[in-house]
């Protein structure tokens, strides 16, 4: 499973992939600049204990982002685990200081969302910013995230489905369909009476 956007490729951290990556198996794309050892020790911590007592469904965790013109792990984030009873799940996300302010945080945060959108269980998405880091403060708000409180020197954004613009174009879509499909076989049904008069 990938998703891709215009500059960058994401792939899901799965036990499989953590592992190859901790034991430098990976050709097809280079980790170099973003394995530092905080990384390498949360991979370690995900396989070991993560996904081996309480593993979450593929997509809910961590993601890698590759940066396609240069095949470099440039960054990782994604959701902190499974969708709540209330159907929230928390994201966060973090680029390498050499690649910032390239529009690349924007483009994987919206490719996570539109993938968790696919999912009928979740129903919003958290994010919580430190409030002197303004940058990511004003990416959420610009991915229509609203400000919903304070938490330990946190700001605490929350993105409602059902109020998100695709959300509701998706959802006009599908009444159309659904009363399409309501509308075709009631004219067949008057076409054919009108042909038998």
């Amino acid at each position: 499973m990938k998703l891709e956007t215009e500059h960058l490729i994401l792939y899901p951290l799965t036990d499989t992939l953590i592992g190859q990556i901790l034991n430098n198996e990976i050709t097809e794309f280079s980790t170099a600049k973003w394995l530092t050892e905080d990384n390498r020790t949360l991979l370690t911590w995900m396989k070991d204990e993560l996904y081996l007592f309480m593993p979450p469904k593929i997509g809910f965790t961590s993601w890698i982002f590759i940066e396609k013109e240069t095949n470099q792990v440039i960054g990782d984030g994604g959701y902190k685990g499974n969708p709540n009873q209330e159907g929230e799940i928390e994201i966060g996300y973090e680029i390498i200081e050499a690649k910032r302010r390239k529009g690349y945080a924007t483009e994987a945060i919206n490719a996570l969302i539109d993938w968790a959108m696919t999912h009928r269980e979740v129903k919003s998405i958290i994010a919580k910013c430190h409030y002197e880091n303004i940058p990511s403060q004003n990416l959420v708000q610009k991915l229509q995230f609203t400000f919903v409180g304070e938490e330990n020197e946190m700001n605490i954004y929350q993105l409602y489905f059902d109020e998100h613009p695709l959300f509701k174009a998706f959802k006009c879509v599908i009444i159309g369909v659904a009363c399409l499909g309501a509308i075709i076989p009631l004219s067949k049904k008057l076409i054919k009476k009108a042909s038998r008069k």
